[in-house]
Parts: C-alpha cells; structure tokens; sequence
C-alpha cells in the first residue's frame, strides 16, 4: 500500500496512484456491467449471463490482474487482487466469487508451477478473448473443512493421483467448488496415498478438456447464483507429469499457503456485499418518512447505521492489513489472513440483516437486493474454512505465538 519511502516515515493509510487506478477501473465495470444484472442472475440456471459478465471482465483486463506481467498479466499483489474483489461483490457477490475462485486456483500455480507450464497457463488467462477460469478442486463430498484443516494431514483427501510412467491417473470427486461447470483449467487437490498423511500430498492443473473430467448438473443454492457449483468426477484422468505442482509431499504446504492468500480475497468479497447492502439501506434510511420524519432520524436505526458503517470500515482495514505483509517478500501469516476472513463474514452477515430489517417488507422483497446481499453472504462464513474451524486456527496460532 506504501512506498519504501512512505513506511519509512511510519504509518500510512493511502492507496498508491496505481492501486486506485485499479480500484476504480473495477467500480466502474462493476456499476456499468454487473448491477444493473445482478438481480437477473438468480434466473440465470444455466450460467449464460454471468459468463458473459465474465467475458466482459476479461475484455476489461480485470481477469488478467493476478496474471504476472512476463505472461501479459497485471502482475497485480493481494493488495490489488483484494481492493478489485470488494468493488466486483458491491456490484454482485457471485460474480466476485467466480473470479476470486480462479485467482484462488491458479495461486499454486504461481508458486510450484514449472515455467514450461507457467507459459502453457498463463497467457491464455491473461487474454482478453474470452473469459477463461480456474477451478480450485479441493472440497471432497465426505471432507468439508477437514481438507483445509492442518490437524488432519491430508488423511481424508479421497482422489487418488497414480504414477503411470510420464504420467499420473487422477480418480475421484469433488464437490461445490466454484466454477465447477465452467472451468477452463482445475486445480485439483490429490494424493498417492491417504495413508502417507502430508508426505503423499499434491496438486494438479488439469485441462478442463481432458478426457476422463465430466461435470455434474450446476447446484441450486441459497444465494451466489453467478457463481457455478457442481460435482467434478475424475474417472481415469490423465495428466503429463510436468502438471504436478512441486513434487509429491508439497500438497499440503502449497494449500496451506494458497488458502492465506485467499481467505483475504473472501474477506474482500464481504465487505463488497455489505457495503451494496448498506449503501441501498441508507438511501432508503434517509427517503423513507416514518412518524413524521426521516427514518434515519429516529434515534435506533442511526445507531444502526453507525453500527453498519463500522463494521465494514473496520473489515476492510483487516483485509487491507493482511494483503498488505501477504505481499511483503515472505510476509504472508495466516493468522492475519483468518482474522480478516472470519470478521469481515460475520460482520456481512450482521450488516445485510440489518439492511433487510431497516427497510422492512421492501428490504425482503427482491426488488432492492438487499435480501439477495444477505443469502450471498451467508456462504462466506462457511466457503475456505467454515468460521467455527477458522476462530480454532486463530487461536491456535495466537496461543503459539505465531502472531
């Protein structure tokens, strides 16, 4: 967020000139392309909609952002990454998440990837064509959160990767990852054997296109219906060896590492959709007359709004403190990242409710997307560490002095 001559003098709170150039190249696609649609997504069964929203992101260099510059990217940071997120979710929390999903699968890639593969992947992610999305392949049907949790050692990862000369067969299935069922690339969490625990973790990109990878029927859900979720099945999948990340055993590690990165961007998302709420609840506040006056004049609905105004100020401030050390050279620490992650939720969750109470009746219809904002957040609490899971960690972390 600062200069090397800025941190010097001490603390500052600026963006850089290109930091907000960013920021509003992203406030303005999303005010032009993804509210005024927002409300027609939860029609959208098929995904026709939001992928073209998606197309139009490419189009806008928006999706090339997390792409390093040697491959045509924006080579753009958490910070960058972050600040694009919270705009996209102001606009719709689906949309935010489908493309915060590809960033999330395509950072181990980033880390452990071969550069002969580097070059196969990258580009086309950074072209302004077409749309293209990674899918990060992690939830297993039986596993939820024990896939992310470092107590359990990989020992429930149930996709099994067998060496097979120059190649490893991928076999097994996932479930409710986003961009399942339109995916360009998957990122695909595995192991040679649960038995070994860590030692026989790794990590795959594979072509949507290989044979062997079929996609289920897209998951009705409560909210996030930009974003697409299904079951990914890997029966027999074939992958050249050079499409393992790292080497056998660094599963684990590049995981845990990935899920710093990203639990700032879900925690982006968050307050992305509570300011959407906020900002519709406080117009209404202000327009509608209750007993004579203005309804943000009553004294409980302002306490309200400051309570609103807080809570999203204070998240942003968490997430924008954790991507700024994830971008310091060997800065990044989870605990700062599952803070950030696990407050910015629940405050989203607390600020869309308050929305809907705010404007009552008009707040529950859909007209207004609030309640819509409110369904959306709800799966933040649980996507990349349930919460229950996530508040375990920090204090793990914090009781190790890991802070």
């Amino acid at each position: 967020m600062t200069s090397k001559n800025e941190a010097e003098k001490g603390l500052s709170f600026t963006l850089s000139e290109e930091q907000e150039k960013v920021r509003d190249l992203a406030r303005r696609f999303a005010q032009e392309e993804i509210r005024p649609v927002a409300l027609k997504f939860e029609d959208d069964r098929e995904g026709t909609l939001a992928e073209q929203v998606i197309d139009k992101a490419a189009q806008a260099g928006i999706l090339a952002l997390a792409v390093p510059q040697e491959f045509g990217g924006g080579g753009g940071s958490n910070v960058e990454c972050s600040l694009v997120l919270e705009e996209l979710a102001w606009g719709c929390g689906g949309i935010a998440t489908a493309i915060g999903a590809s960033w999330f699968g395509q950072t181990p890639i980033l880390m452990a990837a071969s550069q002969e593969l580097r070059r196969q992947i990258f580009p086309p992610l950074a072209g302004r064509d077409k749309g293209r999305l990674v899918c990060m392949a992690m939830t297993e049907p039986a596993g939820g959160t024990d896939i992310e949790n470092p107590h359990m050692h990989s020992r429930t990862v149930r996709t099994i990767a067998r060496e097979d000369g120059d190649y490893f067969v991928i076999q097994g299935k996932k479930i409710w990852p986003s961009n399942s069922t339109n995916a360009w690339l998957y990122t695909v969490v595995a192991t040679v054997d649960p038995a070994q625990g860590d030692a026989g973790s790794c990590l795959f990109a594979v072509p949507a296109d290989s044979p062997g990878l079929s996609v289920g029927k897209s998951i009705p859900k409560m909210g996030m219906h930009a974003d697409q979720n299904a079951e990914i099945i890997f029966s027999d999948v074939r992958v050249p060896r050079q499409n393992l990340l790292g080497k056998i055993g660094d599963g684990a590690r590049l995981l845990q590492r990935t899920l710093i990165y990203n639990r700032v961007g879900a925690a982006a998302i968050a307050v992305g959709i509570a300011r959407g709420a906020f900002e519709t609840a406080l117009d209404w506040a202000k327009r509608r007359i209750t007993m004579g006056r203005p309804l943000i004049e009553h004294p409980i609905i302002a306490a309200m709004i400051g309570d609103m105004a807080t809570g999203i100020e204070a998240a942003r401030l968490l997430y924008l403190r954790a991507a700024w050390v994830n971008a310091q050279p060997k800065g990044a620490r989870m605990d700062w990242s599952t803070m950030a992650k696990v407050y910015a939720s629940d405050m989203a969750m607390r600020v869309t409710t308050d929305a809907v109470q705010i404007m009552g009746a008009y707040g529950y219809a859909k007209e207004y997307g609030v309640e819509k904002a409110m369904r959306d957040a709800k799966i933040v609490q649980i996507f990349i560490g349930a919460n229950e899971f996530a508040r375990q960690l920090v204090g793990e972390l914090t009781a190790g002095g890991n802070r």
